[in-house]
């Protein structure tokens, strides 16, 4: 069971970039980011801010449709899934999820991990992203 480590209530996309980007120092590569919410929750303007917090200076943009984006720092990297579209466990071995997942020198941030849930992935965070009743706010839970 993971436990809640901190909470933002965001009313603005630069209120969830500075959170990232203050989250961002805390977390050590090695580590893998389960991003679960709706569409449109702030699950890529977060990983612009976390990215942008790390230094990576690469414009960050959704992994939809080419299912992960890489960013690279030097020596360090950011790989950026959305797992939305694929449809067995198979099909994230064969893009080489594990290798991903191992990588001491980059940070795994995924979106729609449903797939890999039952993973055992050692340093996992886990960030909920929940829409509140205005179109701006939404409620970010990070977990550990």
């Amino acid at each position: 069971m993971q436990k809640l480590i901190k909470t933002l209530i965001s009313n603005c996309p630069e209120d969830t970039i500075q959170f990232a980007k203050d989250l961002s120092k805390t977390i050590p590569y090695g580590s893998t980011i389960y991003m679960v919410g709706d569409l449109g929750s702030g699950k890529t303007t977060f990983t612009k801010g976390f990215a942008e917090g790390l230094g990576f200076s690469n414009e960050v943009q959704s992994p939809t449709y080419p299912i992960l984006n890489e960013y690279s720092n030097s020596k360090n990297f950011i790989y950026h899934f959305d797992l939305y579209r694929l449809k067995s466990v198979s099909e994230f071995l064969e893009i080489g999820g594990i290798e991903y997942l191992s990588s001491t020198n980059g940070i795994c941030i995924i979106e729609w991990p449903e797939l890999i849930d039952s993973f055992d992935i050692e340093n996992k965070f886990k960030i909920l992203f929940k829409v509140n009743g205005s179109e701006s706010s939404r409620t970010i839970e990070v977990y550990k």
